[in-house]
């Protein structure tokens, strides 16, 4: 079966700078960790023999900072790079707006009980407060508008939010979630893991407060590396739990000790960076540009909507986790298991016959990236019918 996707034919130029794809692997874990392209690798080479040669000097440093700052915002539709701080992590951008905001005893957060850890644990953090975390129960694996808001009342103060979850894959209708929020004065804030660099996001348009990401998955960038967007008129309200001496105004004023804060997201970001990463992470960021995000998003949502419905079409009773609706989703597709040990044998299976994916759970999760092919799908498609043939013999 041959299935032409959207430009497919103009994707070739680009998997040159993938090498495993010359290597016969067929990747389809992007959800786990990205693959760093060649441009990514140069990137963070050149800086790090710029450091060696010692060329790298301080006035570059910041230029490459200001750049990842400016290419972050036009990614994720932020009107100025004022809202972006480079973060090593999805964790601590959730984790500094936890922290940064006046919270009383008996305020709630909202959350999903399927969200992953790093959605949950810095919000944990607040119990101490007396806060309390309401979960919305995801039966499913979704997390609709009408899950959410059920859970409202006069105590929310805040929604944490995944952007797709990391495991059914289901996509959030952002601007309804947000627009809701926005109507009952609770804040959104985001974890753009999953969706960041596979999906289109314009977080002035959904009303996000705030969005955390790290670079090492759909971004294609190193790990330790990622951003935190605060929306302007959040930005005065969070007090810096933890300050750095580049969170002054003028930090080469040294000894102005009582100087102001910075009056943009920097503030947040403390002290000296991880340079070559943020380099890297740069990189990624205008390698994505340069393609396009509606490309981007057009091909993700074709792979992934293709490998889904082979996928339903070759396991007989399978149950398919991730929502066949294409608003519903975006790169991430989940085939349930009977148990956990039994995934992990499948996907172990699926590496010996080159396919990489990830197990979760009880669950086989595939997430393609925009410049897989059909082909690869194909390929995966018949790896996991043998497979699955097996089950249970």
């Amino acid at each position: 079966m041959r299935c032409e996707l959207p430009y497919e034919q103009e994707i070739e130029q680009y998997r040159v700078h993938f090498p495993h794809c010359r290597q016969g692997i067929v990747y389809l874990d992007h959800a786990a960790t990205g693959p760093m392209p060649t441009p990514v690798v140069e990137a963070v080479q050149r800086y790090l023999e710029h450091r060696q040669n010692g060329q790298s000097g301080l006035e570059w440093e910041m230029e490459c900072i200001q750049r990842a700052r400016e290419q972050i915002a036009r990614l994720v539709g932020a009107s100025s790079a004022r809202s972006i701080a480079l973060m090593p992590n999805t964790t601590m951008g959730l984790a500094i707006v936890a922290l940064s905001l006046s919270w009383k005893a008996g305020d709630v957060i909202v959350l999903g009980a399927q969200e992953f850890p790093a959605n949950v644990y810095p919000w944990r953090s607040l119990e101490r407060f007396g806060v309390e975390l309401r979960f919305v129960p995801m039966p499913d694996g979704r997390l609709p508008l009408e899950r959410v808001c059920a859970a409202f009342d006069e105590r929310v103060r805040l929604v944490a939010l995944s952007a797709v979850q990391f495991l059914s894959g289901y996509r959030a209708d952002l601007e309804q979630v947000g627009r809701m929020c926005r109507e009952h004065g609770i804040l959104l804030v985001v974890d753009g893991m999953q969706a960041v660099g596979a999906v289109r996001l314009h977080v002035e348009q959904a009303q996000v407060a705030a969005l955390a990401c790290g670079g090492a998955k759909w971004l294609l960038a190193p790990h330790g590396t990622g951003f935190l967007y605060v929306a302007p008129e959040l930005l005065e309200r969070l007090n810096p739990a933890v300050l750095g001496w580049l969170a002054a105004e003028e930090p080469w004023d040294f000894f102005a000790f009582h100087q102001p804060l910075a009056r943009t997201a920097r503030r947040f970001e403390g002290g000296s960076l991880n340079i070559g990463g943020v380099v890297g992470l740069c990189a990624a960021v205008e390698l994505l540009q340069e393609y396009g995000p509606e490309r981007i998003e057009k091909r993700v949502l074709a792979l992934s909507g293709l490998l889904r419905e082979r996928l339903q079409e070759v396991l007989p009773g399978a149950h398919i986790l991730t929502p066949a609706e294409p608003e519903q989703r975006a790169g991430i597709v989940a085939v349930e298991l009977p148990h956990r040990e039994l995934a992990a044998e499948v996907v172990a299976e699926l590496a010996r016959r080159c396919v990489r994916c990830s197990a979760r759970l009880h669950y086989v999760r595939f997430s393609p990236h925009w410049y897989n092919t059909a082909d690869e799908i194909e390929y995966a498609v018949a790896a996991m019918a043998e497979i699955w043939a097996t089950l249970g013999k």
